[in-house]
């Protein structure tokens, strides 16, 4: 991620500067502020996002502390420190938050701490080998085939529909550093294979080289971007924000409840760090922030979908909300361990065995 992606639709009614600002129509804490802490989070629209629920509060004031590129890039930096942190909270999502289980840095969760929980879907709950709460989530993106429905040449039904001559040079194709490589894994579920039996996606990857189809490999956000929004391609695989980017001037078709297709979802939240005097005040805070009316907030001004089931989900965000039936039947959450343990020696095939045919 990895998922350092762009977030979008920044909420109508900007915060007033200092003690002032407040959300309209959103009661302030009754708490005098008494604690300090420190977060980790991503730029952009999601730390904006944030700032404005911690404004709604008043029982803790931040420092706030910017994910360089991806959540991975701050795991070396606790390391080198451990046990000592500085970090009260840091912003994360599977694969960073099952780095930090292994290393043992998470305070386990009480859910008795953390009341609103018992809202947030339980599957998306990230735990360690003993069953114990190691990160709340608080919103969740996605990456998933789509279509710029004006100038498809076809519809695209399922993944086989990829290798049809009518998508001559219509594709757009994650490159190798892009998306975990989940895009192939797709091919191998569809091929009846997984993230633990690659060989079919591999296998339907070559096909799809070989098609001819594949007009661009979008080794960054903007490349995806820019193929589909200039017209050059008009079907492709990609995360969340790429699609927004193009769905802001044109039509598009996202394939996230398609019976041809399975999305991934990815979910941001919260890791607690050990070793550290204000866990109390953290966790507050965290609830604070996953409670109906700041979870839908934050889906307003960071651009993914809010997980507490009694939030209110933007209509540029429905295609993420999915119910119990529609999760169990279009998403696919794969083994990010073993996702991201593949990661080199699915890029050396990529290079290998792709890459000449394109």
């Amino acid at each position: 991620m990895v998922f350092k992606i762009t977030r979008r639709d920044l909420i109508g009614s900007a915060l007033a500067a200092g003690a002032a600002g407040i959300i309209p129509g959103v009661a302030r804490s009754a708490f005098a502020a008494d604690s300090k802490l420190t977060a980790v989070e991503w730029g952009g629209d999601v730390v904006e996002a944030m700032k404005q629920i911690a404004a709604a509060q008043s029982a803790s004031s931040f420092d706030w502390i910017l994910h360089q590129g991806g959540a991975g890039a701050i795991l070396p930096k606790i390391k080198a420190s451990w046990p000592k942190t500085d970090f009260d909270y840091v912003a994360g999502w599977e694969g960073s938050f099952n780095s930090m289980v292994k290393e043992d840095w998470l305070e386990t969760i009480d859910p008795a701490d953390i009341p609103n929980l018992a809202d947030l879907p339980e599957k998306i709950i990230i735990r360690d080998g003993k069953g114990n709460i190691k990160a709340v989530p608080r919103a969740v993106g996605g990456m998933y085939f789509g279509a710029r429905t004006d100038i498809a040449p076809i519809e695209v039904m399922t993944i086989d529909d990829l290798l049809s001559p009518k998508l001559k040079g219509a594709i757009c194709w994650p490159g190798p550093t892009q998306s975990m490589m989940l895009q192939i894994v797709a091919l191998a579920l569809h091929a009846g294979g997984s993230e633990t039996n690659m060989e079919p996606g591999w296998k339907l990857m070559t096909e799809l080289a070989k098609s001819g189809n594949i007009g661009r490999v979008a080794i960054t956000d903007i490349d995806f971007t820019n193929s589909l929004t200039s017209g050059e391609t008009s079907v492709g695989f990609f995360a969340e924000p790429g699609w927004a980017a193009v769905a802001k001037s044109f039509p598009v078709t996202r394939m996230t409840k398609s019976a041809g297709f399975k999305a991934f979802l990815y979910q941001s939240g919260f890791g607690v760090l050990k070793n550290r005097p204000n866990s109390k005040a953290t966790l507050d805070f965290i609830n604070f922030a996953i409670g109906p009316e700041m979870n839908s907030l934050y889906a307003k001004v960071a651009g993914e979908a809010p997980l507490n089931r009694k939030a209110t989900t933007p209509d540029t965000l429905k295609h993420l909300a999915f119910t119990p039936e529609e999760f169990a039947s279009f998403v696919y959450v794969p083994d990010y361990n073993i996702v991201l343990e593949q990661q080199d020696s699915w890029s050396k095939r990529w290079e290998q065995d792709i890459a000449p045919l394109l």
